[in-house]
């Protein structure tokens, strides 16, 4: 009998440790998944780290100081959702869907969200610093005090956004559309604005300007400048004396 014990026992605990085993191969399965169809679930203070969320479904969810550091969240949905606080260093958003969701004070820095669509997106204060944003759509997007030093957003849509107060050092805007873009107040040291046409854009009190590329950039005659920056009406090859600044 004791023998018959000890052989169970045995048997009982090859098969925990082979249990074990294969869940450490499959990280997600020690904890609740949340990938797929979590709409409007409440991810608050949740640690996803590392998690692959491509492709999911997170509309109107709470995430807000969630924890999600190298995400894997591709394609996926987080339209309305309020992510305020979270941190999302170097996640991968590629093509990911934030229209209209709260991203204040989040931090965002490495992210790689080339395509991501952040239309009407509340991003106040947050920080994306270094992040690739490469035909990003920003249109109506709030991004007031924000941080996006060395920020690619080369080709993003960046009409009717909001950049007051944002310090954009060394961040690059090559060709992209900044029709109604307010950006008083920024500090644009070092940045590149290459081929940029600033239809209707206010540019007043615009810090660091000499130090800005503005090759091929254009204006408006609605447009604001400070008065240390000289551009061409766009349509034009020169710029009229009278338009220096407003």
């Amino acid at each position: 009998m004791i023998r018959l014990v000890h052989a169970l026992l045995t048997a009982s605990a090859m098969s925990f440790v082979a249990l074990s085993a294969q869940a450490q191969s499959q990280p997600v399965a020690w904890s609740p998944g949340y990938a797929g169809a979590c709409g409007e679930c409440d991810l608050s203070g949740k640690n996803l780290t590392g998690w692959s969320l491509a492709g999911g479904n997170y509309s109107s969810a709470n995430m807000e100081y969630a924890f999600m550091r190298g995400v894997q969240a591709g394609n996926a949905n987080f339209e309305n959702a309020n992510a305020t606080s979270a941190d999302m260093r170097g996640a991968i958003l590629t093509s990911a869907q934030f229209a209209g969701a709260i991203l204040s004070d989040a931090r965002l820095q490495g992210i790689q969200a080339s395509g991501a669509d952040f239309r009407s997106a509340n991003v106040r204060g947050a920080n994306l610093q270094t992040a690739l944003l490469v035909g990003a759509n920003f249109a109506s997007a709030d991004l007031t005090e924000s941080r996006m030093e060395s920020a690619d957003l080369s080709g993003a849509n960046l009409t009717g956004s909001w950049l007051n107060e944002t310090i954009l050092a060394g961040a690059v805007f090559n060709g992209s559309n900044m029709t109604g873009s307010q950006l008083r107040n920024a500090a644009v040291h070092g940045a590149s604005f290459k081929d940029v046409r600033f239809i209707d854009a206010d540019l007043s009190g615009l810090k660091g300007a000499e130090t800005a590329d503005f090759e091929g950039a254009c204006v408006s005659l609605s447009s604001t400048l400070p008065a240390t920056l000289t551009l061409p009406l766009c349509g034009t090859a020169v710029a009229p004396a009278a338009f220096a600044s407003k």
